[in-house]
């Protein structure tokens, strides 16, 4: 009996050992992921229309799940960036390993909006948002005292003209980062930390001309 009672304590201890050795923690970063352009942005309408070849554009492909990169960053005509974001729960297909299945500009219907989006200066998120950046602190402790912030984002489409009203916007959570996507937003488009700082040194640097691309 003795026997069983040690053995429960030393297996008692493993399984603690071994939850405390899987809490998400931050990753340490080491480069972004830069994949082939996709011919599908430069043959939409929105390419020429907009000059985005000599914009900043974030550019997003609904047509895959949120399981791959389906997120470019391009300056210029460059990609500098192929990450992870999310899209609106509403949107999800029956697995996570299908793309979105449906999109609305609807005001509550938490799904994503296809169109193309000018990219408004960053703002401050509300009180009580928790803010996943990129600094030491965080990196350290898995949070830190900075502001959560945000980009609001302007729908210049008829399929997506209420994202201002809706409230979609550019921000970070717990489940996107370099690693993957693991979570769907109310219709938003969250990003890495490290996509949110590579916007914030951006948009700084081009001012009006910053674009957010998404068709499937």
């Amino acid at each position: 009996m003795k026997k069983l009672t040690i053995l429960g304590v030393l297996i008692a201890v493993v399984i603690g050992f071994l939850y405390v050795c899987s809490e998400d923690k931050p990753t340490p970063f080491t480069g972004f992921k830069k994949q082939a352009f996709p011919k599908k942005f430069i043959e939409s309408q929105y390419y020429s229309q907009y000059q985005l070849d000599k914009k900043f554009v974030i550019y997003v492909d609904f047509g895959k799940s949120r399981k791959k990169r389906r997120l470019w960053v391009v300056d210029k005509g460059t990609v500098i960036a192929t990450s992870y974001t999310s899209h609106g729960r509403k949107s999800a297909s029956y697995t996570n390993y299908l793309p979105p299945r449906n999109f609305s500009n609807k005001i509550g219907s938490k799904k994503s909006s296809l169109g193309i989006y000018r990219i408004y200066p960053e703002q401050r998120m509300n009180p009580g948002k928790t803010h996943y950046c990129t600094c030491n602190k965080y990196m350290e402790d898995n949070k830190c005292s900075h502001n959560a912030r945000k980009f609001p984002i302007m729908g210049l489409d008829e399929s997506n003209s209420n994202a201002l009203t809706r409230g979609v916007i550019i921000h970070t959570s717990k489940y996107v980062s370099e690693q993957g996507c693991t979570g769907n937003s109310d219709g938003c488009f969250v990003v890495s930390p490290e996509i949110f700082e590579l916007l914030q040194n951006k948009r700084l640097m081009h001012l009006k001309k910053c674009y957010l691309v998404a068709i499937k």
